[in-house]
């Protein structure tokens, strides 16, 4: 059963997501809101999606999320990586909208995206 991993910061919002997604049979679904164990956490349960939300503010922005992410380009090839950001940081749509230019994420939505479309960009991500 192919693995997803939802690496995010906002408990309310993952345990709705991952509720959305149990939905789906055949699903592995795991929450990590530790940073620091993404790479494990992927590696561990042999991801093939991850969806990292990077925070507004504080730790964990998108220059830290979008380090993460090469991090596990270079460990985990076959895991595709979405990438949550705020869309009211001009600098941090900047940076997301590079970072999936240079293919160093595979997609990303915006914070204001429904829980309905993002379910669906997680699981077309496998299908992909």
């Amino acid at each position: 059963m192919p693995a997803i991993v939802l690496i995010m910061w906002r408990r309310a919002i993952a345990e709705s997501l991952l509720s959305k997604l149990d939905t789906e049979s055949g699903l592995n679904l795991f929450y990590e809101p530790d940073y620091s164990r993404t790479k494990l956490c992927i590696e561990a349960n042999d991801a093939k999606v991850a969806f990292i939300e990077a925070a507004e503010t504080g730790d964990n922005g998108v220059a830290q999320c979008l380090e993460i992410c090469a991090a596990i380009r270079n460990d985990a090839k076959n895991c595709k990586l979405i990438l949550m950001c705020p869309n009211q940081d001009e600098e941090a749509v900047a940076q997301t909208l590079n970072a999936k230019q240079d293919g160093k994420i595979d997609d990303f939505v915006f914070y204001e995206a429904s829980l309905d479309y993002i379910s669906s960009k997680i699981v077309t991500m496998l299908n992909n």
